[in-house]
Order: structure tokens, then sequence, then C-alpha cells
């Protein structure tokens, strides 16, 4: 058991040290152009791919959207009520707190973890997760709401490509999904080197306060995932993901929106680095238990 949780997370330590390493040893790269990259055709690319060669049944892919929409209310109603209990600025913390890496991490360690079914599972969670925190994330970084925004999720528009294909039925030509699968095929490399160049340049401090809140958000999203599983009657492999993306780390996304909105991007920046450190045990942990 202990080798099969080595096999799991090793690779993708390995990746994010790669990345880590190369930021430190002086290799300059555009960190926002690959990120750039990732976010308005690599993960696209991903989702599409995925979500049009779909093995999972109907009934499963609508509970997991369901069940990634309850998880975000659930974790913004959370951030609302311990935020002012601990007396944290909300707009800095909410999103930290409500949109949780299952993109670098949650969709490679589901892979690995659970391999294609959980790839697939882990990605229509991913593509929920991300339609809302380039929408509804966004809006609460900026202070406002403007339909414009969803012209930002670049995933919405794969997820509706999908739609749009499976309605009429007509074939995508071969030489497009090649290409698509091309790139989709490099975007979880990249996710995970992009981490490691973001761990290099983020700076933080220890904070009680911050360890304690993040120790929280993890036992509360451990409760409501399992609820979540229980009324929508999502078992085995499915219930695991959705479990799983309870003890995920803070996503990077919020450190790049806080430093575009000029919302406290030290705070954030440090939030997420906690939450990553301590993201390690949990994970292990849970892979322990669950393998």
């Amino acid at each position: 058991m202990f080798i099969e949780l080595i096999s799991i997370i090793f690779p993708v330590i390995i990746i994010i040290g790669i990345g880590y390493i190369w930021n430190n040893i002086g290799n300059n790269l555009n960190q926002k152009e690959i990120i750039k990259f990732i976010a308005w055709i690599g993960a696209p690319c991903l989702v599409f791919n995925s979500l049009i060669n779909l093995d999972s049944s109907f009934s499963v892919v609508k509970n997991v959207i369901i069940a990634a929409i309850l998880m975000i209310v659930g974790m913004l109603l959370f951030s609302y009520i311990v935020l002012k209990i601990l007396n944290l600025n909300f707009r800095t913390y909410v999103n930290p707190i409500t949109f949780v890496n299952s993109g670098n991490l949650g969709i490679t360690l589901c892979l690995f973890a659970f391999g294609n079914i959980g790839l697939e599972i882990s990605i229509i969670y991913f593509a929920v997760v991300s339609i809302a925190n380039f929408t509804l994330g966004v809006s609460i970084w900026s202070g406002e709401w403007s339909p414009k925004i969803l012209l930002k999720s670049p995933i919405l528009f794969a997820a509706m490509a999908v739609i749009f294909f499976n309605v009429i039925n007509i074939p995508i030509p071969k030489m497009a999904m090649n290409t698509i699968s091309l790139l989709s095929g490099a975007t979880i490399p990249l996710l995970l080197f992009s981490m490691g160049i973001s761990i290099a340049n983020i700076k933080f401090d220890i904070s009680f306060k911050l360890i304690f809140l993040i120790l929280l958000r993890t036992t509360f999203a451990l409760f409501l995932a399992y609820s979540v599983t229980v009324i929508l009657d999502l078992d085995g492999v499915s219930q695991k993901i959705i479990l799983l993306q309870a003890v995920l780390p803070a996503a990077l996304f919020n450190f790049l929106f806080s430093s575009e909105y000029s919302i406290s991007p030290p705070e954030v920046a440090n939030y997420i680095m906690l939450s990553t450190i301590i993201s390690i045990l949990t994970i292990s942990i849970f892979l322990f238990i669950i393998i």
C-alpha cells in the first residue's frame, strides 16, 4: 500500500520540483504566459478531449456537476461565517478557501490514483470549479459583476462545444481531434511545472491563525463532501474523488487574481503556500486510507 501511495504522489512532487528548481537556478520563464497558455488553450483542450469521449453515465456526470456546485456554495457560506468570527478580510480569503487546486493537483492525483475514470470525473469537477472561479471568483475579486466576465472563461466555451457536438451529432475531423489530444496531453505536466515555479516565487510567514483556518476548512470540507456524496448517492471512485477535492490546497489562480485586482497579494500568497504545505500531509493520509 505504501509503494502504491508513493507511485501516486512521487511523480507529482518530481514535476513540481523540476519547476521549482528550474526557477531557482536562474531560468527566467514568463510564468504569466505559461499560465495564459494553460488557461486559454491547454485546459480547454483537456476538458474538451475528456468530455467528448465520456464513458461515465449521464447520471454520474450530472451528480458530479451538482456536487461541485454544492461544494462551492457550501464553502462560500463557511467562508462568510468563519472569516467574520476570525476577523479576517472576506475578499482576501473567500476565494482561496472556496476554490481549490482541482487542476494542477486534483486532476493529476485522480489520474494516478484511479486511472482514466478518475481523470474523467476529476475533469468534470475541475470544469465546474474553473468556470465558477473565472466568473463568480473574478466578480468577488473585482467587486463587480458584468456579463463580459463570461468571455474570460475559456473552459466554459470548451464545455459548450462538447454539448454542441453531442447535440448535432456531427463527427469531429480526426485531424482536429489529434491536435486537441496533443495539446491536452501537454497540459497536466505544464500545470505541475507552473505550480513549481509559483511556489518558488511565493514568500510566506508562519501564521497560526491561518494554519487553524486551513485545518478548520479542510475538516469542514471533508464533512461537506461526504454529506454531498451521500445525498447524491455517489459512491466508489466518484465519492473518493469528491472527498479528495476537500483536502486539496488553494488554487494558484487566486494569487494571480489577487495581484491583478490588488486585493492583498502577500496575504493570499501566504495562505496558498501554507495550505499547499499542509496538504502534503492531508493528501498523503487521505490516499493512504482510501487506497
